[in-house]
C-alpha cells in the first residue's frame, strides 16, 4: 500500500527547511527553487509560527528520508486509505 507525506504536527515546525533541502537532494535540484515541499513563515502571528505546504509529487519519493531528517516531528507517513477517509469527514 502506498504512503502519503503528511505534515500532522505543523505547529512544532521551526522553519529549518531539512525537509525541502532532502527532497531537493533527491531530485538532484540544487537551491529552494521548486521544490515540493515548501515551507512558510507566517508573519501575523506575535509568536513565530510556519506553514507546511506539501505537493503531492514529493509521494514519488523516498519518503522515510524526509519524515525522519525533520528535527521537530512535523511529518507523519500514512496510508492512502487514511488520507481519503479524513478528507472525507
Amino acid at each position: 500500500m502506498a504512503k502519503v507525506l503528511k505534515a500532522s504536527f505543523e505547529k512544532n515546525c521551526i522553519g529549518c527547511e531539512l525537509c525541502v533541502s532532502e527532497v531537493q537532494k533527491q531530485l538532484g535540484k540544487v537551491g529552494l527553487d521548486g521544490s515540493p515541499i515548501r515551507i512558510f513563515r507566517d508573519r501575523d502571528a506575535k509568536k513565530t509560527s510556519y506553514t507546511v505546504h506539501i505537493d503531492p509529487s514529493v509521494n514519488e519519493l523516498a519518503l522515510e528520508k524526509v519524515e525522519k531528517i525533520c528535527p521537530a516531528l512535523v511529518f507523519t507517513l500514512e496510508s492512502e486509505e487514511e488520507e481519503k477517509h479524513e478528507l472525507a469527514e
